[in-house]
């Protein structure tokens, strides 16, 4: 099997973000960095796949040069892989110009089975890209997978949790999994491939070498954030003393005077 898995650096969920004044933008400069956790599942899953039935896992990322670092852990982990998207025309792209980027990046390098991605990322938590690649490619889609069952020459059998609870779903390949963290425990990688990792140079392609249209991406998304801003802290509770039934009449007199109820 054919293999690719796209994964997003993002800040360290230990970080509480912060916001640039002069530019409105969430500040990345100097903060810690992680592969978004469901990405990690993504991983599992290919590897897996390609244990039970041959072939390689490759990783892919759109972003700046630092975000080879996730792809390093990608290929630490067992992926024989990576390529990274970059282009300043990428900046700002909402999550349609991101799934048509990689969409177009994934079309370039080759044929790929399974396309595999994290439910969501941890930093937008859209939940949106996955859905847009199969689009964009016009193939199988399959969204919060938390376990593949059967796999053949042309179709996969997986479980996905879905808001009724859960459904078995029968897709033809080629298909985009998103995967839920109940899928499965990422590994951790070992010295070996780690060392190796960091020796492997990996390709960089810019929007020209993936056919994609500089037009639609970046500044020139569909959509565009408005306003970032840090929310009012909430103001604290009252604590009501008392008797139990005067508590309870106190309490209902002021949400009735709030108008809650």
């Amino acid at each position: 099997m054919n293999i690719m898995v796209c994964v997003k650096q993002v800040p360290d969920n230990a970080v509480v973000p912060k916001l640039d004044p002069s530019t409105g933008k969430v500040m990345t400069q100097g903060v810690e960095t992680m592969v978004s956790p469901f990405d990690l599942n993504a991983i599992e899953a290919g590897l897996t796949l390609v244990s039970e039935h041959g072939g390689e896992v490759s990783v892919i990322t759109a972003g700046d040069d630092s975000c080879k670092t996730a792809l390093r852990i990608g290929l630490s982990m067992g992926a024989e892989k990576a390529y990274l998207v970059c282009d300043s025309a990428l900046e700002d792209s909402d999550t349609w110009a991101t799934s048509y980027t990689l969409a177009k990046a994934i079309a370039s390098i080759g044929s790929f089975d399974v396309i595999l991605c994290g439910k969501q990322a941890i930093d937008d938590d859209a939940g949106q890209v996955a859905a847009g690649i199969a689009e964009q490619l016009g193939i199988s889609q399959v969204t919060y997978v938390n376990e593949i069952r059967e796999v053949t020459a042309s179709s996969i059998i997986v479980k996905r949790v879905c808001p009724a609870g859960e459904e078995v779903v029968t897709a033809s390949l080629p298909v985009v999994l998103s995967c839920e963290k109940s899928l499965n425990e990422p590994r951790y990688p070992t010295l070996k491939r780690t060392r190796m990792a960091n020796r492997v140079e990996i390709p960089t392609l810019d929007c020209a070498a993936i056919g994609a249209d500089a037009g639609k991406v970046g500044k020139n998304s569909p959509s565009a954030v408005k306003r970032l801003y840090t929310p009012a802290p909430r103001q604290s509770g009252e604590i009501l003393k008392g008797e139990a039934d005067e508590i309870a009449r106190t309490g209902v007199q002021k949400l009735v005077d709030q108008k809650v109820i």
